[in-house]
């Protein structure tokens, strides 16, 4: 049915379930990027596992919402609600839409607050071999989400280079184990 996917990954909802204005602007960098009607959109996200609010809806669902409020068909947006961070938006986007859709070639649409760097390497080592993909940027950058940037780029290389490209299910035991976000025993503190 679909060939292509465009992924746009969460960029925050406040705890009334409204987008901030960098998702808005970020499931319009998606849209424009459908190339034809192969292509599919798959927005990706629950929300922060670092949030301090739970919202009333995921910030998948509000970014499907509006992206058919500007006319994008519903049947043509899918949501990944299992995600709590950028590697979950690209391991559960994988394991939940990829495969099951048969789709190997995606955009990935990046926030300003995330480096291409780490998502670059998030994709590699998620995705593997069989997948073709290339990463959207956004208008705007943060420089002052570098150093953060850095700091999580590093921590994934810590935790993912010894995996092969692809091994869900090492990666997914890693983030069983190790990830707070993922594993309700550990807090914040375990990252640093």
């Amino acid at each position: 049915m679909y060939d292509k996917a465009v992924v746009v990954l969460g960029c925050g909802v406040d705890a009334k379930g409204n987008l901030s204005e960098d998702a808005i602007n970020s499931v319009r960098l998606g849209v424009e990027a459908l190339e034809d009607s192969s292509t599919c959109l798959i927005m990706s996200g629950d929300v922060s596992y670092k949030a301090t609010f739970k919202p009333s809806i995921s910030e998948a669902q509000a970014m499907k919402d509006y992206v058919v409020s500007l006319g994008i068909g519903i049947n043509r947006v899918f949501v990944e609600t299992e995600s709590k961070d950028s590697l979950g938006n690209l391991f559960f986007t994988k394991q939940n839409l990829l495969i099951p859709l048969g789709i190997t070639s995606l955009s990935i649409v990046r926030g300003p607050n995330q480096s291409s760097k780490r998502i670059d390497y998030l994709a590699t080592k998620i995705l593997g071999g069989k997948y073709n993909f290339k990463i959207i940027e956004p208008p705007v950058e943060r420089p002052a989400e570098q150093e953060r940037e850095q700091k999580s780029l590093k921590l994934a290389k810590e935790w993912l280079d010894s995996i092969p490209n692809g091994d869900m299910g090492a990666i997914y035991d890693l983030m069983r184990r190790k990830h707070p976000g993922y594993n309700s025993s550990l807090s914040l503190e375990s990252l640093k």
